[in-house]
């Protein structure tokens, strides 16, 4: 676990320092919660959303899942495009690297020395979002490829 800890503490600075680097006009925060489900693991989650361009976003996020046996977290930088609509909302589709960190036994639990394995990912998804009084909430789904693939749904909220 104390390495779980160091790779989220890294991960949260730098999405902190991208955060301060940009206008705060410019940037929504969101949180997330959903399911992987391979396992039928829950998971819950915080976002930035930063504009490129027009119809570019990067999307750095992290989600924290409640497997049964040890830890799991993942640290996200997703780039999406948001497509023309003819409704209050957005329709969205990108991908984006994945850092994985799982610990099946945490030393907690063993009283052993700290085991987590690291693996990297490639994210592909894809959201519907509605804007409702300046707030989005919306709904996306993605594939997480990785040595354990998962599929991913999740409901959030951006501010």
């Amino acid at each position: 676990m104390r390495y779980a800890l160091k790779a989220l503490c890294v991960a949260l600075t730098l999405l902190s320092a991208l955060f301060v680097a940009a206008p705060a006009e410019a940037v929504d925060f969101g949180v997330r919660a959903g399911v992987y489900t391979d396992e039928g693991d829950g998971f819950v989650g915080g976002e930035l959303l930063f504009p490129l361009t027009e119809r570019w976003y990067f999307n750095p996020n992290v989600e924290w899942v409640f497997v049964d046996n040890g830890d799991l977290f993942t640290v996200n930088g997703d780039f999406h495009y948001d497509f023309d609509t003819d409704f209050n909302g957005y329709v969205w589709a990108g991908g984006g690297p994945a850092l994985i960190v799982r610990d099946n036994d945490p030393p907690r639990r063993r009283g052993g020395n700290d085991d987590a394995e690291t693996d990297v990912g490639l994210n592909l998804l894809g959201g519907v979002g509605w804007q409702v009084e300046g707030l989005t909430p919306y709904v996306q789904g993605k594939v997480l490829i990785s040595d354990d693939s998962e599929a991913v749904l999740a409901v959030g909220l951006r501010f």
